[in-house]
């Protein structure tokens, strides 16, 4: 593995502080630093994330930037409250460009590496504990790159809107950027839709979406492709 380019330290060093500066008590870069060595050990709720962090070494508790006490979970919940998901998305990329990413050993080295070249997995998530009354969870939108499973962006799909429609909006973003062009985007059946398929083709990349009963034409039609003989490329046979 090389030399990293940004440690993950050096990297929160770069998001302003969005809280007050009346009543801070601990540094911003130090709390995100633990949050993230939290998650990597399994913490998942804030008052794990405290109470582990209280466990720790006093070395290791002085190197994240507590010299003292340590924030309880009430000062976590604030400060990822109000900092904003796509600012915190930003920087731990920046930390993760640093890496060397290699391909794990077994079945998937097997397979040639222009097979998953610039594949993206595109696919909705319901974010667990969202879910209030009759509102229904709140989602995301996550797009995972194919080869190395790493998680290249995360929107939040607004409950007045859908994952289709959100796809549609990210889409049109990267075809200004020219990000599209050479890329396969792999996706479940929300995203077989016109729009969606056309706007990909457009800007020069390819698509594989699952087709269901409840697009019975399309779907008709492509199993008549397959069942027909001469559907079949004749490289294929």
């Amino acid at each position: 593995m090389k030399t990293l380019a940004m440690g993950l330290k050096e990297a929160f060093q770069e998001i302003p502080d969005p809280r007050a500066k009346r009543g801070r008590r601990y540094e911003m870069v130090a709390m995100l630093t633990a949050a993230v060595c939290g998650i990597l050990c399994g913490v998942r709720s804030f008052r794990a994330l405290s109470e582990w962090l209280q466990l720790q070494p006093l070395w290791f508790r002085h190197w994240l930037g507590f010299p003292r006490k340590t924030p309880s979970r009430f000062a976590f919940a604030d400060l990822l409250a109000k900092l904003p998901p796509v600012v915190l998305e930003a920087a731990l990329n920046r930390w993760l460009d640093g890496f060397d990413v290699e391909l794990p050993e077994g079945e998937l080295s097997k397979v040639p590496e222009s097979t998953f070249e610039n594949t993206e997995v595109w696919d909705g998530k319901t974010l667990r504990g969202t879910r209030f009354n009759e509102q229904r969870a709140y989602s995301q939108l996550v797009r995972m790159d194919l080869a190395t499973s790493r998680v290249l962006s995360q929107t939040v799909i607004d409950l007045s809107t859908n994952e289709a429609a959100v796809a549609l909006k990210i889409l049109q973003e990267m075809v200004t950027t020219g990000e599209i062009k050479g890329k396969t985007i792999v996706a479940d059946a929300a995203y077989c839709q016109r729009e969606i398929c056309q706007a990909i083709i457009d800007s020069g990349g390819d698509y594989v979406v699952t087709v269901k009963d409840n697009q019975k034409t399309l779907l008709r039609d492509i199993t008549n492709a397959f069942a027909i003989p001469q559907g079949f490329s004749p490289l294929c046979c």
